[in-house]
């Protein structure tokens, strides 16, 4: 259930994405929630693991409905610690056949001050990079059983894509509004 979730989520960040900010960031609030789940005790209650989660996607979501401005940082924050925990030892592997070394808690909080900088800072065009980048790697994880290499090569292509159908989205859009 939790692979077609996130095929769903990859398949729409990965190509509309940047026009779906607010589905992206409550997406990534889950996924953070969902990430969190680990530190409950193993006997937790169903509707402690799905409180986690809900909270999650509300602190992703929260901010795009208070102040959309705030929405490029928070989910910046979200984008670069998620990613970088989550496929960084992939894309390790893949280049210097190790994984990355160090606390998780450290490797997501790096990831995650780089992600609000980047993201506070590009913005629409960081927003697009973000968006293709996770629905690759999420589309690009339902192929069990490859090595990293491979993983990564196809995520490479899925996300050059993604940016390319966003692009030329965000072009057609702008020559319908003139």
């Amino acid at each position: 259930m939790i692979d077609i979730a996130k095929a769903v989520f990859g398949g729409l960040m990965l190509f509309i994405g940047h026009d779906q900010e607010w589905l992206f960031a409550l997406g990534l609030g889950l996924l953070v929630g969902l990430k969190l789940t680990f530190l409950l005790p193993v006997e937790s209650a169903l509707w402690m693991i799905l409180l986690v989660v809900a909270a999650g996607g509300a602190i992703g979501v929260l901010p795009f409905l208070i102040y959309q401005e705030s929405n490029y940082v928070v989910t910046g924050f979200l984008f670069g610690g998620f990613f970088l925990s989550e496929y960084g030892n992939i894309v390790s592997r893949a280049i210097i056949g190790t994984g990355l070394a160090g606390s998780t808690w450290l490797v997501f909080f790096v990831g995650a001050v780089i992600g609000a900088i980047a993201l506070g800072w590009a913005k629409t065009w960081g927003m697009m990079f973000a968006t293709a980048m996770v629905g690759a790697f999420l589309v690009a994880g339902l192929f069990s059983g490859l090595t990293p290499i491979a993983e990564t090569l196809i995520a490479a292509g899925l996300f050059v894509v993604g940016c390319i159908t966003q692009a030329v989205i965000m072009r057609i859009e702008k020559q319908a509004e003139k």
